[in-house]
């Protein structure tokens, strides 16, 4: 959906928010009043909570393998999905010439990037975390691990901050580029990281990375355990590093793409 196909209402704003209601409306219908909203549900249902059952009908897994294995299907798939949908609704509108289009009129730049980030990140909140992680707390209680909420619920606030890096990196990317190979090469990257051929050169010569990237947050690497397991299992977690470099980094890539 492009932006000159939505009803623009007169608003009062003035500074940098200068068009940001109309422009998170356009976002938010995009999202709600289409199929979007539900096809995202059911990939996400089938991907995180299907693999979540199908580990746990094998009989030599545990419950805490299978946990595991939803921690790493969703530090996976979730961002993969976010940089495709984050470059998309950037480059839509740049290859359309829509943003151009209201960019000259009474819209800020900042407005125009932060009504993007805003509008997808409550709607891959809602698809690709709530929603998911609700039914996987069942699904854990079922199979006889009892996790609170609150712990649960941390946990799934950094499967949902794994989520906003890649996010907000493909929404930098799509503003420094003009195709969709730099924003998809590194959402591909992570499918790969965690490989043998790349995790075991990086824990060996620049372990530091570990400290400054989102990778241990939802994967173990190396003889690390995901950070959102200690969260989950209400044990302190070893370094906090990661989380605060991750926020910082989201901080960044938005502020560059502004």
């Amino acid at each position: 959906m492009t932006t000159n196909s939505v009803l623009l209402i007169p608003r009062r704003e003035q500074g940098w928010r200068m068009g940001f209601a109309n422009m998170l409306t356009k976002e938010n219908v995009a999202w709600w009043r289409t199929r979007r909203w539900w096809v995202q549900c059911l990939i996400a249902l089938l991907v995180l909570n299907g693999t979540f059952a199908l580990n746990m009908m094998d009989a030599s897994r545990n419950i805490l393998n299978a946990g595991l294995n939803f921690l790493v299907v969703a530090a996976m798939a979730a961002p993969f999905v976010a940089a495709v949908l984050g470059q998309d609704s950037i480059l839509g509108e740049r290859h359309t010439g829509t943003a151009a289009w209201v960019l000259s009129k009474p819209l800020r730049r900042p407005a125009f990037i932060l009504a993007k980030l805003v509008g997808n990140a409550l709607g891959l909140l809602v698809t690709w975390i709530v929603l998911p992680g609700g039914i996987a707390f069942l699904q854990f209680r079922a199979y006889g691990l009892e996790l609170s909420i609150s712990g649960f619920a941390a946990g799934m606030g950094l499967a949902y901050l794994n989520l906003l890096f890649f996010l907000t990196l493909a929404l930098m990317l799509a503003t420094l580029f003009n195709g969709r190979g730099p924003g998809l090469g590194i959402a591909l990257l992570n499918f790969m990281i965690w490989m043998p051929f790349l995790a075991e050169p990086i824990e060996k010569y620049a372990p530091w990375l570990l400290k400054v990237m989102p990778w241990n947050l939802l994967m173990p690497f190396g003889a690390n355990s995901p950070l959102a397991g200690y969260l989950m299992l209400e044990t302190p977690p070893p370094s906090v590093a990661p989380i605060i470099a991750t926020i910082l980094r989201c901080l960044l890539f938005t502020g560059i793409a502004i």
